[in-house]
């Protein structure tokens, strides 16, 4: 038994990965509601620069855990997705509002249908809170649709509707975060009980 339970508290490596990937995207959004303009034209840089390295510490999780979590293709899927966006986006700066519209509605499209199906594994694995994902996933779905059906909307809802939908995105990764947290600390004093 006590082995099993040194399994278990070394199941979720690296938690912490999804907690700084979730401050990242909340910042940022917090940066682009009190600077719009700014935020405009800086807004391939940030995104660009944001995407890639989301994508690396997405990679880092995945090979960490691949052993542990079950479906861990989804988060490496995600994760390289990220790495080649955002390395495009670096690559040309000078991409146009509607191209660039595009591949974050995209982008965001595949990360909050991965939100909605981690909703789902979380419920069916029996833990609490898989309904704070699921909504926050279901939002960023919508909230990339916009993107993708309008790409030539206006600078402003451009700036403010991908700063809401990276706030949700980055407070969902964040619970996800701790939820993992949760689970690595109640295995530990499992372990320490016995």
């Amino acid at each position: 038994m006590s082995n099993l339970i040194s399994k278990v508290s070394h199941t979720i490596k690296n938690w912490w990965v999804f907690l700084i990937i979730g401050v990242l995207l909340v910042l940022s959004s917090f940066w682009m509601f009190s600077t719009p303009v700014e935020s405009f034209i800086g807004l391939a840089s940030l995104f660009s620069a944001l995407i890639f390295v989301s994508g690396l510490f997405s990679i880092i999780f995945a090979l960490s855990n691949r052993d542990n979590i079950e479906n861990f293709g989804l988060y490496l899927a995600g994760g390289i997705l990220d790495v080649i966006i955002g390395f495009i986006l670096l690559k040309y700066p000078g991409m146009t509002l509607v191209l660039f519209s595009l591949f974050i509605g995209f982008w965001l499209l595949f990360r909050g249908f991965n939100l909605i199906s981690l909703s789902i594994r979380t419920k069916s694995s029996g833990n609490e809170g898989w309904g704070w994902i699921l909504t926050f996933g279901i939002l960023v779905v919508i909230f990339a649709m916009l993107s993708i059906i309008n790409p030539l909307i206006g600078a402003s809802y451009l700036v403010y509707t991908l700063a809401f939908t990276l706030l949700l995105f980055g407070v969902a990764n964040i619970a996800l975060g701790l939820k993992f947290r949760k689970v690595k600390v109640g295995a530990k004093k499992i372990k320490e009980k016995l």
